[in-house]
């Protein structure tokens, strides 16, 4: 299966850090990454018309797994599924986890399965340190 994780947060340098780190750890080649942090004018902000052309740029894509940090930008991932057409509405996930532990299990876990509840699962489990 062919998968994208779409990474939006306010800054461009936090996303484009964890993609950076997940290419280097992650070995399959059926794994893309978006660092889609920032505005479309490089400020800080997000931006939903971003996502909407990294799905049509990666329009071949079984899966498309979002990861987003706080406010406006899960907002805007929120928008942009609302931008697409319905065929890529339905291979849009909005996974609640966190942006960085979430998206490196997503895309660990994208590399060796083809089951999208597994993907988000393993992404969700992902945040929990069970510290004590």
């Amino acid at each position: 299966m062919k998968t994208s994780l779409l990474l939006l947060s306010h800054s461009k340098e936090i996303t484009d850090g964890i993609q950076k780190m997940i290419e280097q750890m992650q070995t399959s080649n059926d794994v893309s990454i978006y660092s889609l942090g920032g505005t479309t004018d490089n400020e800080i902000g997000s931006d939903p018309t971003k996502i909407v052309e990294a799905v049509n740029e990666a329009s071949k894509e079984d899966a498309f797994f979002v990861f987003a940090d706080i406010g406006s930008a899960v907002i805007n991932a929120e928008m942009a599924q609302d931008m697409l057409e319905e065929e890529q509405q339905e291979r849009y996930y909005l996974v609640d986890a966190p942006l960085v532990e979430g998206a490196f299990a997503a895309a660990i876990t994208a590399g060796t399965s083809d089951d999208v509840q597994q993907i988000i699962a393993e992404a969700q489990k992902a945040g929990k340190k069970d510290w004590e």
